[in-house]
């Protein structure tokens, strides 16, 4: 049997130790994971009785900046200004940024089909809360495409053409900046 000296054996444990307790603190300082966050703030926002409020929101899509001013009174929704000019921006209520901000939660989908998946299409970004009221306060993301190396039509590919997947797409950053809310009666 071989006798390890004392001195490193003390010298052993102590550094486990100082590892392990790295750890628990990076575990502990870990973010909130997305939909945890979304959970408790829209539960906090639908926790106000009769949420009637007012709201500019500025949207920067495509390189384009815009504004919109909607106004929702016993869930009924009013756009009062709106300088965007597209349907898919049109009526952003708070109902619709937390549905908006739930995108980047979904899992990453097959590109360009379910059957040839050689790429992976995900949503990249964040989302930020108000801590007061819970409504989303911003929200902003892209949309990227990776190399699916887990998927055999990736590997498949590559040994055919002897070319790798051209993963790569331009990205239309979009975001989302609640510039002013006012809580109505």
């Amino acid at each position: 049997m071989l006798a390890i000296p004392l001195g490193l054996r003390l010298t052993f444990v102590g550094l486990t130790l100082m590892v392990m307790s790295v750890g628990l603190i990076g575990a502990t300082s870990a973010p909130t994971p997305l939909p945890a966050r979304r959970i408790a703030s829209a539960a906090l926002w639908e926790s106000r009785p009769a949420p009637n409020y007012r709201m500019v929101v500025q949207v920067m899509i495509n390189g384009r900046n815009c504004l919109q001013e909607v106004e929702v009174q016993h869930a009924q929704r009013r756009l009062l200004h709106d300088t965007c000019g597209t349907s898919w921006v049109s009526a952003l209520t708070i109902d619709r940024l937390f549905e908006l901000s739930e995108r980047l939660e979904r899992a990453p989908e097959c590109f360009p089909s379910a059957a040839n998946c050689v790429c992976r299409r995900m949503r990249v970004g964040e989302v930020t809360y108000d801590p007061a009221l819970g409504y989303p306060g911003s929200v902003s993301w892209r949309r990227e495409l990776r190399p699916n190396f887990e998927h055999p039509d990736y590997w498949v590919r590559l040994w055919n053409t002897r070319t790798l997947p051209a993963c790569t797409a331009s990205s239309r950053p979009l975001s989302m900046t609640v510039v002013s809310m006012t809580l109505l009666k």
